[in-house]
């Protein structure tokens, strides 16, 4: 502990005795010969009756809560930088206890103090000792300054123990040397920096990992899929859709070895990849439904195009916190705009949740009995935010010289000083920005959010990369490593801790390839299997609560997007009537709204899916959108089925192909030319003469290939 440290732990008590006017005679004689003796006392001593003094104005209604910044530490009190204002979490007792004249005794303390030290200062100005010299040089032209910590905050961990890339230390022990300093604020790597990677020697990595997994469990892995079902998945999974009629046939038919590698660089490369992804990370980043300022278009364009590019996944992460400017140009901008309600308290839970895998919001009100993480951590990230604002501007309609909303821009202030939070049992305490035992000066020259984007993204970032690992396997195999792609920690149990942290290394190396990524992945065995079980692997059942194995792919359901998507092409309900492109997207906003479910939380959590409930049920199957799909008129997808020139068992094995991606078994197309023949002959009964009975035979059919279980889920 460096002798300033002693100081200040000797003093913290003695000064909350003062305030609290329980001082003994003998500790006011201690007190006082530490204030006239240290320099670093003196200003501990300033700095503490300050913000105790700020918090019971403050609570009185008046004044600011803001500190002494460290531009008020005068040159002449021996040394040239700011020992900080006092520690990261300081207590002070709830002011409703206080009474007036304890709060009028703290202020006049705390001028006659100042009004102390300044005699000392000028006094010992000809004659500076030579044992203040500084032990912190501030860093030239930058504009973050550097910070120690008097007291650092109680460590947390964070994250699996995930090895760093060229690094034989862990997360854990990285933090466990306790904080360090922030210097500068700097972009993330560029591109130019990825490492050209084996893939065969990644994923064979992958495969022996899985297969340990498999001898430990002792289970045996299901059979390799056949080609009609891992297509239409990977369809599903990098598209957002099931293949076309034309597609499957295409990729059915092929007789080459490596298909399935080509397939996977053929949809990789394509706009709907990109179109894809845009859509999974705008529902991450802003939900489904976006408040009036938020411009959803622009957020879309900025992710379309940086997944098309493949950038980095490091270099949009810090695109989206760091940004500024008009959410209009800048579409980055409105990630934050989406959560800056609630003084920004979404903002923070959001990012650590999204881009981290960190639960904080819990934290927001007390300590974390699961994850054993404290209340300091959330508001210390939420300082971070606190210069944050977003600003509506307005422009003059020329058509009627009318002032209206034209956009909203996102700013940064110049606020600084430490940001307080009271705990449960009544007690005020402040918080400084840090992040990961990383501490960032809180003047208000620094850019904390551009600090912050700088931390979290910069070189070896194993958090950024786990995170993003995590889920992006929970996407492609039903399952993440830990039963929440939003919980990673040492509080949650990791299936396969090795794995992780091999592609979390990897993916680094790779300068955060977002399709790399997905390739390795793709190309692993576990994803080749099917998802039909036995005997040898039926305890690989996640549902149950045990961690997965992945001996087998778990079953998914699908997402509204996915389901509508599908629908759509699998019937052509589109293309019926001649709608075009804005009406139909337009159709399709409104049908997924009504499956959004807005919990109103702090967090601004929402939740989307289809649950099989009535109402989606017989939205699904007797909508508006169903009505269109099992239309027989001229131009409709199933009328030129119905009018084709080829047997039933055709007919029946196309329509097979275009809801299922796959040919009837021998059974099924017997039982299925069964169910035609028999409502056809029904109908013929009724007196409807023979095409028109045909064709109703063809949409039951139809219909019931379309609400299958089957066709809305992703296995």
């Amino acid at each position: 502990m460096r002798p300033d440290e002693t100081i200040i732990a000797e003093m913290t008590p003695l000064l909350e005795a003062l305030c609290e006017d329980r001082l003994a005679s003998e500790d006011v004689s201690r007190l006082e010969s530490l204030v006239l003796t240290s320099p670093a006392a003196r200003w501990y001593y300033v700095s503490y009756l300050d913000l105790h003094g700020s918090l019971l104005w403050d609570a009185g209604g008046v004044g600011s809560a803001e500190a002494l910044s460290s531009e008020e530490i005068p040159v002449w009190a021996g040394f040239a930088t700011a020992i900080p204002a006092p520690a990261a979490v300081v207590s002070v007792a709830s002011t409703k206890q206080r009474t007036s004249t304890s709060r009028m005794a703290t202020i006049v303390a705390t001028a006659a103090c100042a009004c102390v030290v300044m005699v000392i200062g000028w006094s010992q100005l000809p004659n500076k000792p030579a044992d203040t010299v500084v032990q912190h040089v501030p860093p030239v032209d930058s504009s973050v300054k550097p910070v120690d910590p008097i007291v650092p905050p109680p460590h947390r961990q964070v994250g699996p123990p995930v090895e760093l890339a060229n690094s034989n230390t862990s997360i854990a022990a990285r933090e466990s040397t306790g904080p360090s300093k922030v210097n500068e604020v700097v972009p993330p790597p560029p591109e130019s920096q990825r490492e050209v990677l084996d893939p065969q020697e990644v994923v064979a990595a992958i495969n022996t990992n899985i297969h340990q997994g498999w001898d430990v469990a002792s289970v045996r892995p299901s059979a390799v899929a056949d080609d009609a079902e891992w297509f239409r998945r990977i369809s599903l999974d990098l598209h957002g859709r099931i293949p076309t009629v034309d597609e499957a046939e295409l990729f059915l038919s092929s007789k080459r070895s490596n298909k399935r590698t080509e397939m996977v660089d053929q949809l990789l490369d394509s706009t709907e990849f990109a179109r894809n992804m845009t859509t999974i990370w705008t529902n991450l980043l802003i939900g489904r439904r976006s408040e009036p300022q938020v411009n959803r278009p622009a957020l879309q364009k900025f992710l379309r195009m940086s997944f098309a590019s493949n950038r980095p996944w490091n270099q949009i992460v810090y695109d989206l916190v760091a940004a500024e400017g008009s959410n209009v140009d800048n579409g980055a901008t409105n990630f934050l705009i989406a959560h800056l309600n609630n003084d920004a308290l979404p903002a923070t839970a959001v990012t650590a949740r999204v881009f981290l895998g960190e639960q904080l919001q819990c934290n927001q009100c007390h300590n974390n009995p699961f994850s054993k993480s404290q209340q300091s951590a959330f508001w210390e990230l939420h300082s971070f935010f606190s210069q944050t604002a977003s600003v509506p501007r307005q422009a003059i309609d020329p058509k009627t010289g009318q002032t209206r909303y034209s956009y909203t821009e996102l700013v940064t202030d110049t606020a600084g000083g430490p940001i307080y939070y009271e705990t449960q049992n009544g007690v005020m305490r402040v918080a400084f920005p840090q992040f990961h035992g990383q501490v960032v000066d809180p003047s208000p020259e620094t850019n904390r959010r551009a600090t912050l984007a700088r931390l979290m993204t910069e070189g070896d970032q194993p958090q950024l990369a786990a995170a993003f690992v995590n889920r992006l396997w929970e996407h492609l195999f039903g399952r993440g490593f830990t039963h929440s792609a939003d919980d990673l920690g040492p509080h949650s149990p990791v299936s396969h801790p090795e794995l992780l942290g091999l592609l979390s290394r990897q993916f680094v190396r790779s300068g955060y390839d977002t399709k790399q990524l997905v390739r390795w992945m793709c190309a692993a065995e576990p994803y080749q299997l099917t998802s039909r079980y036995g005997a040898d692997n039926r305890s690989d059942d996640p549902i149950e609560g045990q961690l997965p194995v992945f001996s087998r792919m778990y079953v998914k359901s699908m997402t509204p997007e996915q389901v509508y998507d599908s629908f759509v092409i699998a019937t052509k309900a589109h293309q019926a009537g001649g709608v075009d492109w804005e009406q139909a997207e337009s159709q399709r906003q409104r049908w997924l709204t009504q499956f959004v479910v807005d919990y109103g939380t702090d967090e601004n959590e929402e939740a989307m899916e289809l649950d099989g409930n009535l109402v989606q049920a017989l939205t699904l199957m007797n909508g508006k959108l169903a009505e269109k799909a099992l239309e027989t008129t001229t131009g409709t997808y199933l009328g030129e089925i119905v009018r084709k020139r080829v047997d039933d068992k055709e007919k029946i094995r196309e329509l097979c192909l275009a809801a299922l991606s796959r040919y009837p078994t021998a059974t099924e197309l017997t039982n299925m030319r069964k169910l035609v023949r028999q409502d056809a002959a029904q109908m013929s009964a009724r007196g409807t003469i023979r095409q028109v009975a045909e064709a109703e035979g063809y949409q039951d059919l139809f219909w019931a290939l379309l609400n299958s279980n089957e066709f809305t889920s992703v296995h």
